[in-house]
């Protein structure tokens, strides 16, 4: 494998991004994940098809259902002409006692195991798998990610919508929207093994907040707005919520020099992300904030002026 980038193309329909240009780093024996909608993982998966010395497992891919799981894994092995015997191939995806069963008898979980094992043998430098956890028991998760620990020299790219199968399985998770690729900074998450540290003079302001179960860390430009309801703060980025500990006015006090503005009792904004002011009533404003989706927050009577002060108009 000689190439140091997985290039895709744009992907506009009707003047809308659906897809952004990437230029995916390729990193042998490292596991990225990327966190994106069906429409994204969808088209990914049809440009990475065209990708050579690749291989490609779609969620609903098929296996020979009359076989038994033990005839399944020596066809396995003739196809990929593996040194390695039956007996251990099925001691590797724990299915040793299953191997006399019909593949169409095993369980959701024992299925994707068996399919997984083709990713393992396979010579392919390039692997991509769509959803890779997906209605997996707990147990059958964790042989899976191990799997994929084991299988040296090789880039697995795993797509899904599930951010929680992302953050178990891969060594680092990334979301793709309209902007493009954007590392998830997530505490305890692993980075590139072969990475280079960098360090930037300049204090970076990061903003916690947790999504099932993991601490993930914002930019400031990133995040959209952010809302306080009832007490509970979500920050908002790319369109999605992502829970925050911390309260409206601390996280006010934080960002207020980064360019944001507290632009009513239970919102704040980025400004940079502000695209138009909303008059509804002489009354009553909204702002349209400049996100994946079409979104409004409320703009205070008594905030406008000083608004209009702060962008100038």
């Amino acid at each position: 494998m000689h190439t140091t980038t997985i290039d895709i193309p744009a992907y506009v329909e009707a003047g809308n991004i659906i897809c952004p240009s990437l230029a995916i780093p390729y990193h042998p024996e490292f596991i990225m994940g990327i966190y994106t909608d069906q429409a994204k993982i969808q088209y990914v998966l049809k440009m990475l098809m065209k990708l050579p010395n690749s291989y490609i497992h779609l969620k609903d891919d098929n296996l020979y259902d009359r076989l038994t799981v033990k005839e399944h894994v020596a066809f396995f092995k003739k196809l990929f002409n593996s040194a390695e015997t039956t007996e251990a191939l099925l001691q590797l995806i724990h299915l040793t006692d299953f191997q006399k069963m019909k593949v169409h008898q095993l369980s959701n979980s024992n299925r994707q195991l068996l399919h997984y094992l083709k990713l393992y043998l396979t010579p392919a430098s390039i692997i991509v798998v769509e959803e890779p956890l997906q209605n997996m028991e707990d147990f059958s998760k964790q042989l899976t990610v191990q799997l994929f620990e084991k299988m040296t020299q090789k880039m697995l790219l795993l797509l899904s919508n599930n951010l929680e199968d992302l953050f178990i399985s891969c060594h680092e998770t990334n979301r793709l929207d309209a902007q493009g690729l954007c590392l998830l900074d997530v505490v305890g998450q692993d980075t590139t093994p072969n990475d280079i540290a960098s360090f930037s003079p300049i204090k970076i302001e990061k903003i916690p907040t947790k999504k099932n179960d993991k601490i993930i860390l914002f930019n400031p430009p990133e995040i959209d707005y952010i809302e306080s309801v009832e007490g509970d703060v979500s920050i908002y980025v790319a369109g999605e919520a992502y829970p925050c500990s911390l309260t409206l006015t601390e996280l006010e006090q934080r960002l207020l020099p980064l360019g944001f503005f507290r632009c009513h009792r239970s919102y704040i904004v980025n400004l940079q992300k502000v695209r138009e002011i909303i008059t509804w009533t002489k009354n009553s404003y909204s702002l349209s904030i400049h996100t994946t989706t079409k979104t409004t927050v409320p703009l205070s009577k008594n905030k406008l002026a000083t608004l209009k002060e702060l962008i100038g108009i």
